[in-house]
Protein backbone atom coordinates (compact mmCIF):
# COMPACT_ATOMS: atom_id res chain seq x y z
CA UNK A 1 0.00 0.00 0.00
CA UNK A 2 1.13 3.51 -0.78
CA UNK A 3 0.77 4.42 2.90
CA UNK A 4 3.46 1.85 3.84
CA UNK A 5 6.13 4.09 2.28
CA UNK A 6 7.65 7.25 3.73
CA UNK A 7 9.85 7.99 0.70
CA UNK A 8 8.79 8.42 -2.93
CA UNK A 9 10.81 9.46 -5.93
CA UNK A 10 8.97 10.82 -9.01
CA UNK A 11 10.18 9.71 -12.43
CA UNK A 12 8.79 10.59 -15.86
CA UNK A 13 8.66 7.80 -18.46
CA UNK A 14 10.74 8.76 -21.48
CA UNK A 15 9.91 7.81 -25.06
CA UNK A 16 13.03 5.63 -25.37
CA UNK A 17 11.72 3.44 -22.53
CA UNK A 18 8.55 2.23 -24.25
CA UNK A 19 8.31 -0.84 -26.44
CA UNK A 20 6.38 -1.66 -29.60
CA UNK A 21 3.22 -2.06 -27.54
CA UNK A 22 3.56 1.52 -26.32
CA UNK A 23 4.20 0.54 -22.68
CA UNK A 24 7.33 0.71 -20.55
CA UNK A 25 9.62 -2.16 -21.55
CA UNK A 26 10.03 -4.40 -18.51
CA UNK A 27 13.83 -4.14 -18.18
CA UNK A 28 13.60 -0.38 -17.62
CA UNK A 29 11.99 -0.98 -14.25
CA UNK A 30 15.33 -2.23 -12.95
CA UNK A 31 16.85 1.13 -13.86
CA UNK A 32 13.94 2.93 -12.20
CA UNK A 33 14.56 0.97 -8.98
CA UNK A 34 18.27 1.74 -9.11
CA UNK A 35 17.60 5.47 -9.51
CA UNK A 36 15.09 5.39 -6.65
CA UNK A 37 17.38 3.58 -4.17
CA UNK A 38 20.15 6.07 -4.93
CA UNK A 39 17.73 8.93 -4.18
CA UNK A 40 16.66 7.15 -0.99
CA UNK A 41 20.28 7.16 0.15
CA UNK A 42 20.52 10.86 -0.71
CA UNK A 43 17.34 11.54 1.27
CA UNK A 44 18.93 9.87 4.30
CA UNK A 45 21.92 12.19 3.94
CA UNK A 46 24.27 9.66 2.40
CA UNK A 47 26.26 10.21 -0.77
CA UNK A 48 26.34 6.72 -2.25
CA UNK A 49 29.15 7.53 -4.70
CA UNK A 50 31.32 9.02 -1.95
CA UNK A 51 30.67 6.11 0.43
CA UNK A 52 31.76 3.64 -2.24
CA UNK A 53 34.82 5.63 -3.31
CA UNK A 54 35.96 5.95 0.31
CA UNK A 55 35.49 2.22 0.90
CA UNK A 56 32.90 2.77 3.62
CA UNK A 57 29.97 0.98 1.98
CA UNK A 58 28.86 -0.39 -1.34
CA UNK A 59 26.02 -2.65 -2.37
CA UNK A 60 25.82 -5.68 -4.57
CA UNK A 61 22.40 -6.68 -5.84
CA UNK A 62 21.88 -10.40 -5.24
CA UNK A 63 18.15 -10.86 -5.86
CA UNK A 64 15.26 -8.97 -7.44
CA UNK A 65 11.65 -9.93 -7.88
CA UNK A 66 9.25 -7.90 -10.01
CA UNK A 67 5.46 -8.16 -10.06
CA UNK A 68 3.82 -6.25 -12.88
CA UNK A 69 0.36 -4.97 -11.99
CA UNK A 70 -0.60 -2.39 -14.64
CA UNK A 71 1.10 -0.72 -17.61
CA UNK A 72 2.87 2.62 -17.64
CA UNK A 73 3.09 4.72 -20.79
CA UNK A 74 5.22 7.43 -22.34
CA UNK A 75 5.11 10.68 -20.35
CA UNK A 76 3.47 9.10 -17.28
CA UNK A 77 4.93 10.32 -14.03
CA UNK A 78 5.58 7.44 -11.68
CA UNK A 79 5.90 7.70 -7.92
CA UNK A 80 8.45 5.12 -6.80
CA UNK A 81 8.09 4.15 -3.15
CA UNK A 82 11.23 2.85 -1.44
CA UNK A 83 11.66 1.35 2.01
CA UNK A 84 14.19 -0.86 3.71
CA UNK A 85 12.04 -3.59 5.22
CA UNK A 86 14.73 -5.79 6.78
CA UNK A 87 18.38 -5.59 7.75
CA UNK A 88 20.51 -8.60 8.45
CA UNK A 89 24.18 -8.66 9.39
CA UNK A 90 25.58 -8.09 5.87
CA UNK A 91 22.44 -7.71 3.76
CA UNK A 92 19.28 -5.66 3.60
CA UNK A 93 15.96 -6.01 1.84
CA UNK A 94 14.33 -3.14 -0.01
CA UNK A 95 10.66 -3.03 -1.00
CA UNK A 96 9.51 -0.89 -3.91
CA UNK A 97 6.05 0.03 -5.13
CA UNK A 98 5.55 2.06 -8.28
CA UNK A 99 2.35 4.06 -8.63
CA UNK A 100 0.95 6.38 -11.24
CA UNK A 101 1.40 9.94 -10.01
CA UNK A 102 -0.96 11.04 -7.24
CA UNK A 103 -3.03 7.87 -7.43
CA UNK A 104 -3.37 4.41 -5.95
CA UNK A 105 -2.89 2.76 -9.36
CA UNK A 106 -0.16 0.23 -8.66
CA UNK A 107 2.12 -0.36 -11.64
CA UNK A 108 4.80 -2.57 -10.10
CA UNK A 109 5.79 -4.24 -6.84
CA UNK A 110 9.41 -5.20 -6.42
CA UNK A 111 11.78 -6.45 -3.79
CA UNK A 112 15.55 -6.46 -3.86
CA UNK A 113 18.21 -7.91 -1.60
CA UNK A 114 21.54 -6.14 -1.44
CA UNK A 115 24.72 -7.36 0.21
CA UNK A 116 27.05 -4.77 1.67
CA UNK A 117 30.62 -5.19 0.59
CA UNK A 118 33.89 -3.33 0.76
CA UNK A 119 34.68 -2.06 -2.75
CA UNK A 120 38.42 -2.16 -2.01
CA UNK A 121 38.59 -5.77 -0.79
CA UNK A 122 35.53 -6.92 -2.78
CA UNK A 123 34.33 -8.95 0.19
CA UNK A 124 31.02 -8.86 2.03
CA UNK A 125 31.10 -6.92 5.28
CA UNK A 126 28.61 -6.15 8.05
CA UNK A 127 26.33 -3.20 7.44
CA UNK A 128 27.97 -0.07 8.84
CA UNK A 129 26.44 1.36 11.98
CA UNK A 130 25.81 4.78 10.37
CA UNK A 131 23.65 3.11 7.69
CA UNK A 132 21.81 0.92 10.16
CA UNK A 133 21.09 3.91 12.43
CA UNK A 134 19.90 6.17 9.61
CA UNK A 135 17.54 3.52 8.23
CA UNK A 136 16.22 2.44 11.63
CA UNK A 137 15.50 6.04 12.51
CA UNK A 138 13.80 6.90 9.21
CA UNK A 139 11.84 3.66 8.84
CA UNK A 140 11.20 3.28 12.57
CA UNK A 141 12.60 -0.25 12.46
CA UNK A 142 13.68 -1.96 15.63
Amino acid sequence: MRSDFRFFYPLRVRYAEIDGQGIVFNAHYLTYLDVAITEYFRHLGMDYKQLASEGKMDMALVKTTLEFRSPAFFDDILDIGVRVSNMGNKSYTVDFEVYKESSDILVLKAQTIYVNYNPKTRKAEPLPSFFRSAVESFETLS
